[in-house]
């Protein structure tokens, strides 16, 4: 780390337990060589945390009985296989039952150094404080018929710092639906690591809903697929007072498939910032990425993508684009796409769009009675839900689209 120290790093390291592991204090002095990233380093230009994150609140710890009293009541009746994190300690008593089902199986994560991961000081930061999180195994050739849902909820009423560190790998063969539900509140800091391994032939559809983020938070998805491996994971995000959601992806085997989605419904003062790195480590692998934003008020949208192709990853099939709705002269939009590729049989491709509702279909549904502010919605929704059909699961597309609409319901669009 260069020149003095912030505010916010010191506190990290008054916070740090004397009693840490070796492994955990070795991430944490990696974190402190680096620092909080901000407008100097590029890929957070767009960010700056180190300027945002001006105080660390008291570290979350295990939930007590009054913290489990408070998650337990903000959670809703569901059909779906639930795992409960509370602060990022996973929560066994709020959770379903699972021994039963064949082909699942849950444990306690072990040391830092078992999970792999892109060079980040934030991952860094949470392979320093996390504890508690759960790894999810589901079998080789195990077919999972029940969407899984991991719910992370706050215990907390006051602001705290929480870290999760979980992670979630198929065997070769297995296929499953898993749904993320994060409904953390406003207060504090939040910086989460999920990481998906898929074995060779495995299939995964994930998607992943956030109703409520921290003040300030970071969310890292760190993804490696095997050969012939398939990745469908679509992202839901409102409510995000400053979000950092970034993934680090390999595609780390032979005819690999990845296909990321996104949509971002932002008003207030509200700042969400999609990062992706996708590396294309074998030949013959196919990715999609698209990505939606719909700004209001005073909104702030980051797009930052970028497919890494290295010599020997021939027939290489990637593309990426991003499309962005203003409602607001106040919004803004700031979008990042980027190839580095260094093979030549490959088909890659990268866009950026940014508009305005558009006034003539706007007419056109007034024309026929349909009041302005709905066909505002009508024309947003429209815009926004197509990304959901990178899914497989027409449960989880469902289930989006609802979310979507709510959301589209909740306030007339800032125009």
């Amino acid at each position: 780390m260069t020149g003095l120290s912030s505010k916010a790093e010191d506190e990290f390291g008054r916070l740090l337990p004397a009693d840490v592991t070796p492994s955990a204090r070795l991430f944490f002095d990696q974190f402190q060589r680096a620092g909080l990233p901000g407008r100097r380093v590029e890929s957070w230009h767009y960010s700056d945390l180190r300027t945002k994150l001006r105080a660390v609140p008291e570290m979350a710890h295990a939930p007590d009985d009054a913290a489990r009293a408070v998650a337990r009541h903000k959670l809703e009746a569901s059909e779906r296989l639930r795992l409960v994190t509370v602060d990022g300690f996973f929560a066994p008593d709020l959770s379903d039952d699972i021994s039963a089902v064949a082909g699942i199986d849950i444990s306690p994560v072990g040391e830092a150094e078992f999970f792999g991961g892109a060079a980040d000081p934030m991952l860094d930061l949470n392979a320093a404080f996390s504890r508690g999180g759960f790894l999810l195994d589901i079998a080789v050739g195990a077919r999972i018929d029940r969407v899984i849902e991991i719910v992370a909820l706050t215990g907390a009423e006051t602001d705290r710092s929480r870290f999760g560190r979980s992670l979630i790998r198929l065997g070769a063969g297995a296929r499953a639906e898993i749904l993320e539900t994060r409904d953390e509140g406003f207060a504090g800091f939040g910086d989460s690591a999920l990481f998906i391994a898929l074995g060779e032939d495995a299939q995964l559809d994930y998607a992943c809903r956030c109703r409520e983020t921290a003040g300030v938070e970071v969310q890292t998805v760190n993804v490696m697929l095997a050969a012939r491996a398939t990745l469908r994971a679509v992202s839901l995000l409102a409510q995000t007072p400053f979000l950092r959601r970034q993934f680090f992806v390999s595609l780390a085997g032979e005819g690999a498939e990845l296909k990321l989605a996104g949509a971002v419904i932002l008003g207030r003062n509200d700042h969400a910032d999609m990062t992706m790195v996708v590396h294309h480590n074998a030949p013959a692998c196919v990715s999609r990425e698209i990505f939606k934003y719909v700004l209001g008020d005073h909104a702030n949208g980051v797009f930052q993508g970028k497919i890494v192709v290295p010599p020997h990853a021939q027939k290489t099939d990637g593309k990426m684009m991003c499309r962005a709705l203003l409602l607001s002269d106040e919004a803004a939009m700031s979008a990042k796409p980027e190839l580095e590729i260094f093979a030549d049989d490959v088909a890659c491709g990268h866009g950026a769009a940014v508009t305005k509702l558009d006034a003539q279909q706007l007419f056109y549904l007034e024309t026929r009675g349909v009041p302005h502010i709905e066909a505002e919605k009508i024309l947003i929704d429209a815009f926004a839900a197509d990304v959901f059909d990178a899914l497989e699961s027409e449960v989880l597309r469902d289930l989006l689209r609802t979310d979507l609409s709510d959301l589209l319901g909740e306030e007339e669009p800032a125009s």
